[in-house]
């Protein structure tokens, strides 16, 4: 028996005694009829049907109408010398498992990658150039199961990776397993300086910096369902918010903040490297929705990656296994590609998809600025950010100020940090920003939505959030992990692997 599952007007199927995201068949729900007998379609996400190649020169007009969507196969990447480099994908299948048995047979690495972090003498995989992308996808038997109580949302997944077993049976496996070096398929990072320069902390990145991640092949909804964020840990351990087909961690999280008192603020009063000991984050890839944006503490590259202690990491996804102007064009008829796996093992996708209606839409961020309602303009927006109260000593760090508070009371800010004093305004901070309740944009307060499949997946955006800040399956515990030069810091403080819940954070 199935029941329809709603999230903020998103609708999907799921098993009535458990809700499942089926492996072996994707269940699309029928319209908004009767429950006792919904329509069911079927359709095998691991063989799906052959279909007719997409012509790249087509055009696509959004709102225009089309059947169910088929599932085009990527392309045979390893018959190039370079395998995935710059690599546009082209499948939009949500099962792991299709990228395993495809005619890449879970190869996603490239080669002829160059690391502007290792370009100097004496970086530790000078000179940088003609590096290599690993990314190996095979499909296990993990023992053990999910682990979720309704009082507890805040336990993870009780998988045993201990006990992994290899299989070639698509049907006995629970988790393809991808073993990769978090190098990208492109080229990446900047140039490193001395760690005293102004704004300059990235490092070298590792190129030897493996990592295993578990995707599970049947991803779980939380129970009861809620939107659950990925824990803030300290910059000792990153806990990814998901990772692409080319092996590259995700976070969608901050951790650059408003701290006038930290010893690497920039004029700004922002710096990087605060862990949870904050209240107002900035948004790293603000720069993306706002590209004048001034004085950011995050150094992104042009895909807005970056280095930070040996580990590469996206913090929005502007076109990596993507078309270029994807932005503009939609790739083609059924949407866009995934590009990889959120951290509850539902599907990450580009910009578009072709929604329940059967219309081609891009898609478009559900979230509004905040009213601070102080110092309200002519229209009753307010033009300054209200102060927290009753936060703890270490998080109060005073109040970002905005353009509107340096210009009208400057007197109310303490600017020593600085000889310019600099307002920020409004939307750069996490804070700024509010879901608001499905009457913005086509999409959920984790950035997701359902297709015209029933597919249940999260989407790209131009404006904030970006991506998947929050999920509404069960974490896997196996997203996330220590960055090399932070491995001493973790054997010192055991603290630094608990959360403010007093749980486990999450693959420790």
């Amino acid at each position: 028996m199935f029941k329809k599952l709603f999230i903020n007007g998103y609708q999907y199927c799921a098993r009535a005694t458990s809700v499942v995201f089926m492996s072996i068949m994707l269940i699309a729900c029928g319209g908004g009829g009767s429950e006792e007998s919904p329509e069911v379609v079927i359709v095998d996400p691991v063989d799906p049907a052959p279909v007719e190649p997409t012509d790249p020169d087509d055009s696509t007009d959004p709102g225009e109408t089309t059947d169910p969507v088929d599932y085009v196969e990527n392309p045979d990447l390893n018959e190039t010398e370079n395998g995935m480099l710059n690599a546009e994908l082209t499948n939009r299948n949500p099962d792991c498992r299709a990228y395993v048995t495809d005619a890449n047979d879970g190869d996603y690495g490239s080669t002829g990658v160059n690391d502007r972090s290792n370009l100097a003498a004496g970086a530790p995989y000078f000179p940088g150039t003609d590096k290599e992308s690993i990314v190996e996808i095979d499909l296990v038997i993990v023992s053990g199961d999910y682990i979720h109580s309704p009082t507890n949302p805040h336990i993870v997944g009780g998988w045993n990776y201990a006990s992994v077993v290899e299989t070639s049976d698509a049907e006995l496996a629970t988790h393809c397993r991808m073993r990769h070096n978090m190098i990208p398929n492109h080229d990446l990072g900047w140039d490193v300086g001395s760690p005293n320069e102004n704004d300059v902390w990235v490092t070298e990145i590792d190129h030897d910096d493996m990592q295993i991640t578990y995707l599970p092949i049947q991803p779980v909804l939380s129970n009861p369902l809620v939107a659950d964020d990925t824990d803030r840990n300290p910059t000792n351990f990153m806990d990814y918010d998901g990772i692409l087909l080319n092996g590259v961690g995700i976070a969608m999280d901050s951790g650059f903040c408003y701290n006038p008192d930290h010893e690497r603020v920039n004029s700004a009063g922002n710096a990087t490297g605060c862990g949870d000991g904050s209240v107002w984050f900035e948004i790293p890839a603000y720069t993306l929705q706002k590209p004048a944006a001034e004085k950011m503490a995050a150094i992104f590259d042009e895909y807005f990656g970056h280095g930070f202690e040996g580990t590469y990491h996206y913090h929005a996804m502007t076109h990596p296994l993507q078309t270029n102007d994807e932005g503009e064009v939609a790739p083609g008829p059924n949407g866009s590609p995934l590009i990889g796996f959120a951290k509850d093992g539902f599907p990450i996708y580009g910009q578009w998809f072709v929604n329940a209606a059967g219309e081609l839409v891009k898609a478009q961020s559900g979230y509004t600025l905040r009213n601070w309602e102080l110092n309200p303009d002519e229209n009753g927006f307010g033009q300054s950010r209200k102060p927290y109260t009753d936060t703890p000593p270490f998080k109060e760090h005073g109040t970002p100020p905005t353009p509107w508070d340096v210009l009208n009371r400057s007197e109310d800010f303490d600017f020593s940090f600085t000889n310019e004093p600099f307002g920020i305004p409004l939307g750069r901070y996490i804070d700024d920003w509010v879901y608001d309740n499905g009457n913005t944009g086509n999409l959920d307060e984790c950035n997701g939505a359902t297709d015209i499949n029933g597919v249940y997946g999260y989407y790209i955006t131009e404006e904030y959030p970006y991506g998947p800040i929050c999920t509404f399956g069960i974490h896997e515990p196996s997203f996330g992990k220590v960055p090399p030069l932070r491995w001493d810091d973790e054997l010192a403080d055991p603290s630094a692997t608990i959360d403010e819940h007093g749980d486990k954070i999450n693959g420790h």
